[in-house]
């Protein structure tokens, strides 16, 4: 399998990037790719609208559907600041889970700020957002203290998904494995997101755009502008149906810049 890294400017572009360098993978997989979006909460409207009627076609979940699993939007627009955001999303969360049965483990976002400790749920994301703007307040804000780790969070830094000892499907939630927030002197804050598997087709698009999502609302709350995406799979997908995948990649032979 070969090593593939992709850095494009849109979310749009930067799926059709990846989606043409997996499909020349022999099996359409590979190990540890990477992508890179220098502008993640921006789109191509063509494209976006050629990805929702591919999933459509197939009866799966729109892109607006899977990204509000890691980011929700709507609910976020509404709501006053991130406290808020949080509160409400806690009271419909028995109601998602219910209503949808591919959220009955929970959401991306759920878990994000409700990650379940010994003591009680904690809000990882808040935290993030709290220790942001301690630092910026110190004078010499430290750049990469928002680092994430796979097991119970032990200080406001870590802002993991898994839970080690409950998540134990070879197949199912989360995939999505951390979430790893950096500032910079230019005054961006930056995501790093990684996957122990992602399926492109299924997906990506609406990770892309969730993670995205996510970075903007972060970026917001600490008076930050957004900076880039960097999405890490350890095992990446072009799943099927990829005969509307190839058609969709002849429609944009120039929607992304890949390498």
């Amino acid at each position: 399998m070969s090593l593939i890294s992709v850095e494009a400017a849109d979310v749009s572009a930067a799926w059709l990037a990846a989606a043409r360098r997996l499909h020349e993978e022999p099996k359409r997989k590979a190990i540890h790719t990477v992508v890179r979006i220098n502008h993640p909460v921006a789109e191509t409207a063509a494209v976006r609208d050629s990805m929702d009627k591919l999933l459509a076609d197939q009866d799966l979940q729109c892109v607006d559907t899977v990204a509000n699993t890691i980011f929700p939007e709507a609910i976020a627009r509404t709501s006053r600041d991130h406290a808020q955001l949080v509160e409400r999303y806690v009271r419909m969360y028995p109601l998602l889970r219910k209503r949808f049965s591919k959220n009955d483990r929970g959401t991306y976002f759920g878990r994000l700020i409700q990650y379940p400790t010994r003591k009680e749920p904690f809000d990882q994301i808040g935290a993030v957002i709290d220790r942001i703007l301690i630092e910026r307040k110190g004078g010499v804000p430290k750049r990469a203290r928002y680092e994430a780790t796979v097991s119970v969070p032990d200080d406001a830094t870590s802002v993991p998904i898994y839970v080690p000892g409950r998540d134990n499907s070879p197949m199912a939630f989360p995939c999505l494995s951390h979430c790893s927030f950096q500032t910079d002197p230019d005054g961006q804050v930056h995501l790093l997101a990684t996957y122990r598997s992602q399926y492109l087709v299924q997906r990506g698009y609406g990770n892309y755009l969730g993670l995205g999502r996510l970075l903007a609302h972060v970026a917001r709350q600490t008076d930050l502008q957004v900076g880039h995406l960097t999405v890490v799979a350890g095992l990446a997908h072009l799943e099927s149906p990829i005969i509307p995948v190839r058609t969709m990649l002849a429609r944009f032979p120039d929607g992304a810049a890949w390498q």
